[in-house]
């Protein structure tokens, strides 16, 4: 007979799960341990936006998939559905201008610029940087959303309402950018508390992944816009 595991518990489990998965994150599975013990830093990289997608979505998602009764009732309770998917296609569309402002501002910082992409080797060249740039928004957001918007958010607001779940969710996010530049921690804590509203109301993460991309992605774009016009003036 295999282990059945209620519907119910799952919440909770999956919120101590994460927990441990996020200390894990930051210490053995570390951008700055894998960037220390490779000398590749786009194979370092690209392994840690691996292991985030591993620990902090794959291994939960299946787990439910393998233990719940109901493994879609509780993929519901977590947000990874479809929602109110008008209002999510129109928030995404509109998140695109708002995210080119922002990473063109972002890559004329010079904190910033130093710090983006994780990566150097990304700007090596376009088909290094478009395959950087995939696995940043399959893995790295995917990921980071699950975990944010969806397990440290729906659960939460659930039990005890929108306040205390904006809460959670917007501190964690916010302490996860501790050692990113001071202007971006800042932009972290505006955002948790905007992105968790967007979870809100469309009753769903899934939008806040291409949303939350976007803004890293442009600000990469122009960082790598930046980059090959300096090495073509050489």
């Amino acid at each position: 007979m295999g282990i059945s595991v209620d519907s119910a518990a799952w919440p909770g489990i999956l919120l101590i799960y994460e927990a441990v998965a996020l200390t894990l994150l930051q210490t053995v599975f570390s951008r700055k341990r894998f960037l220390k013990n490779c000398a590749d830093d786009f194979l370092a990289v690209r392994r840690y936006f691996l292991s985030l997608f591993t620990f902090g979505l794959a291994v939960p998602v299946t787990s439910v998939f393998a233990l719940a009764p109901d493994p879609v009732g509780v993929f519901h309770s977590l947000g990874l559905r479809a929602g109110r998917w008008k209002l999510g296609l129109v928030l995404v569309a509109a998140s695109i201008p708002v995210s080119l402002i922002a990473g063109a501002i972002g890559s004329g910082d010079s904190e910033m610029r130093s710090f983006y992409p994780f990566s150097k080797k990304a700007l090596s060249g376009w088909k290094t940087f478009i395959g950087y740039e995939l696995s940043y928004l399959l893995f790295y957001y995917t990921g980071w959303e699950f975990v944010f918007r969806g397990v440290l958010f729906f659960p939460i607001a659930a039990a005890a309402g929108l306040l205390p779940a904006l809460a959670v969710s917007t501190i964690a996010s916010t302490l996860f950018h501790i050692g990113h530049p001071d202007t971006e921690i800042f932009a972290a804590l505006g955002a948790g508390i905007v992105f968790g509203l967007i979870a809100w109301h469309t009753g769903s993460f899934l939008y806040l992944v291409p949303i939350h991309a976007s803004i890293g992605i442009a600000t990469d774009a122009f960082l790598y816009r930046k980059s090959s016009r300096e090495r073509s003036r050489l």
